[in-house]
């Protein structure tokens, strides 16, 4: 499968670009944790959970001011001394990343 890149800088070797606004909130296990960055085809935390990369999470997503939708997705990095996690989204929903796609456009709009 082929994809596309969306983040022109030739310095970033992700293939997304990372937004820290809109926040979303992420609940796993019942616990809620602010998103420290996102983008469509992840989100880092910062927190204390017990996973390791290459397993799989699932919970809910929220966007600011809107309603939350499920999600699965896998660890691909842990930094044990900075307890930052980073998670990329497994079978995200069209209409989950709808809403994130939105969330992106709303938010570009207001800065013009």
């Amino acid at each position: 499968m082929r994809t596309s890149r969306t983040n022109f800088d030739r310095l970033e070797a992700r293939r997304d670009r990372r937004y820290a606004q809109p926040l979303l909130t992420v609940a796993i296990d019942g616990q809620d944790y602010a998103s420290d960055n996102w983008s469509l085809g992840g989100f880092q935390l910062t927190a204390k959970l017990p996973v390791e990369p290459g397993s799989l999470v699932a919970g809910i997503l929220r966007i600011e001011g809107a309603e939350g939708f499920s999600f699965s997705a896998a660890v691909v990095r842990r930094d044990e001394a900075a307890g930052v996690i980073a998670f990329r989204f497994h079978n995200l929903s069209p209409l989950a990343l709808g809403k994130l796609d939105r969330a992106l456009a709303r938010r570009l709009v207001r800065r013009h």
